[in-house]
């Protein structure tokens, strides 16, 4: 990806937390869907960032989340050098998050997810137990006193969660979230972000969630009744959060979400950024591997293409499609003889979102 001088996008991250459904709680309505888990979902404020979406808890990446004070401290736990290059497979090509140092990015941006998932829900991914001591792969929820103390401390001061994690004798449970994938926000949009999405795993729901200014609403819900409630119109989803959720999608056993997700984790895989086209009788965003994607291109411009044809006319004849289309009538993510590397394979599909925002 060409891409301008200076930078374009502040970095973040965001959690996909996912939790195992008890086995004798029937969904509140009977529906079809036979997933095993549910998905943690936050509803912005109309002063927030993406106002009024679901969202994802996350946030920006705070120069503290990448201090050399974190690999010190997790030293104590007995993690080395080999722990940390785990998170990331060299040799394979990095994603512009993690062009730069990719190993101390992987860390970061972890704990950037684990900072900003405490700040707004009161949930602190962190564990106790010592390198030799850590049996699986879920994550670990630690409760400490004085939470409105420490979240409030923090949310002022990124640094002081080195200060929690010494004073409480834990560690931010990096090794729990899964690398998931990279959005990049497009051109047109104010502010920008370069997004990790990281999946982590709970073998049991939190007793509670404290949402913060941010939040109005917090819910538990499968991929499937989310992206039943976008067709109804009931929640504001924007691109990222409904693709991923149609990828979410296709995994229905969360020992299977976790199992593919730690698999793929430590893979790169092409950052997502949408590039606009517009059609006769709408607007097409491409994504990488679409056959009318740009080979180059500067992400600092707005000035999009015009096409005098229509956004099926645009498909073409048995080309690789990965975009979204929208038109007056419809909002579509499009996927056909596509195939994505070390991801899931969402090879085929014409899926219709009325309440797809863009």
């Amino acid at each position: 990806m060409k891409r301008a001088i200076g930078k374009c996008w502040r970095d973040s991250a965001s959690l996909i937390v996912a939790t195992k459904r008890h086995p004798n709680i029937v969904p509140v309505k009977a529906n079809a869907d036979n997933y095993n888990y549910d998905i943690l979902l936050q509803t912005r404020t109309h002063t927030a960032s993406f106002a009024n979406s679901v969202v994802f808890p996350g946030g920006v990446c705070e120069a503290a989340d990448g201090d050399e004070g974190w690999f010190k401290h997790l030293n104590t736990f007995g993690f080395t050098q080999c722990d940390f290059d785990s998170l990331h497979q060299f040799g394979s090509p990095s994603t512009l998050l993690f062009e730069n140092n990719p190993v101390q990015r992987h860390v970061a941006l972890r704990i950037t997810a684990i900072r900003e998932t405490f700040e707004e829900l009161g949930l602190l991914f962190c564990s106790r137990d010592h390198k030799s001591e850590r049996g699986n792969e879920w994550a670990s929820l630690l409760s400490i006193d004085d939470l409105k103390y420490w979240r409030q401390r923090i949310s002022k001061n990124p640094a002081d969660l080195l200060v929690l994690c010494k004073e409480y004798k834990c560690y931010p449970d990096i090794w729990s979230l899964y690398y998931w994938s990279t959005w990049l926000t497009p051109s047109n949009q104010p502010r920008r972000f370069a997004t990790a999405f990281f999946v982590t795993a709970l073998e049991s729901k939190p007793l509670n969630v404290y949402s913060n200014s941010e939040v109005v609403n917090v819910k538990w819900l499968s991929p499937q009744q989310v992206l039943n409630s976008s067709k109804k119109l009931e929640v504001v989803l924007y691109p990222p959060q409904t693709y991923e959720f149609i990828r979410l999608g296709y995994l229905h056993d969360i020992n299977q979400l976790v199992s593919f997700a730690k698999e793929r984790s430590r893979h790169s895989n092409i950052s997502l950024y949408p590039v606009y086209l517009y059609a006769k009788d709408g607007i097409i965003a491409l994504l990488p591997g679409d056959h009318l994607y740009p080979s180059e291109l500067d992400v600092n411009d707005k000035e999009f293409p015009k096409e005098d044809k229509t956004v099926l006319e645009l498909r073409g004849n048995n080309q690789p499609l990965h975009r979204i289309e929208k038109t007056k009538t419809r909002v579509e993510i499009v996927i056909q003889n596509y195939e994505t590397e070390n991801h899931v394979n969402m090879n085929n599909i014409v899926t219709a979102f009325p309440g797809l925002v863009h």
